[in-house]
């Protein structure tokens, strides 16, 4: 499990992102964007960003079982799928899950954020602030929120491999992951940045060894591949 370990911070980054590319449409309402991030942290070189973005209908949450993001992709018939939100050493998973409109497991008290789809938008709300509802169709609890009206929030300066989920300000929903350490920091302002997913809210989610992504559509493939099998996704279908 990624999420409980934290990670060793050997100094302070500064990072320049380079071969950024514009939103690409890989199948219709779905975009790419990638782009390589040169860090001077303490391994230096440079670290693949992949961002995928949807409409809220087309996120979905997929859990239940430890499997690999391709495998979770292939279940569910979806065309993008990421990992999700932190579990424990047996599996299970640590906070909210809701799928399909139905709860998997309970709200977890943390300091950490809920994302959520309602009535066809997505939100991301504080744990403290999240309110039950029968209308709620998918969500997913992890921590910690990374940008929270558009202003990135206080973080510690851990390095990890990343997973993250935001909300752009057009309502859309961006996935991305960073395939290689970055700082929390680092990671968060990515997400605020007009010249990143220029998302007005982001979410933190399992990281580490449990980062992983898979994409398959007519027009494109890439596997981003971690050691863990997850238990639960976040894909787009």
């Amino acid at each position: 499990m990624a999420v409980l370990i934290a990670s060793i911070v050997y100094g302070a980054a500064r990072w320049q992102a380079h071969g950024a590319r514009a939103w690409q449409q890989v199948a219709p309402g779905v975009e790419i964007s990638e782009s390589w991030v040169e860090s001077d942290g303490f391994w230096g070189g440079k670290v693949h960003i992949v961002a995928l973005r949807a409409a809220p209908s087309r996120i979905h949450i997929a859990t239940g079982d430890l499997l690999r993001a391709d495998a979770w992709r292939r279940r569910t018939k979806a065309l993008v799928a990421v990992n999700g939100g932190f579990f424990d050493e047996s599996g299970h998973a640590l906070g909210l899950r809701i799928s399909r409109g139905v709860k998997k497991t309970a709200l977890r008290s943390a300091n950490w954020g809920v994302f959520y789809v309602r009535d066809g938008r997505a939100s991301i709300v504080h744990t403290r602030d999240f309110k039950m509802s029968k209308t709620i169709r998918e969500a997913v609890q992890c921590g910690p929120r990374l940008v929270v009206d558009g202003r990135v929030t206080d973080l510690k300066p851990q390095w990890a491999r990343r997973t993250g989920i935001g909300i752009g300000r057009d309502g859309r929903v961006v996935l991305a992951v960073a395939d290689g350490e970055m700082s929390l920091r680092d990671w968060a302002a990515l997400w605020a940045k007009s010249t990143g997913f220029n998302c007005r809210t982001a979410l933190n989610l399992d990281g580490g060894t449990s980062t992983q992504l898979s994409l398959k559509t007519t027009r494109r493939s890439l596997e981003i591949t971690g050691p863990n099998h997850v238990s639960d996704a976040v894909v787009i279908r």
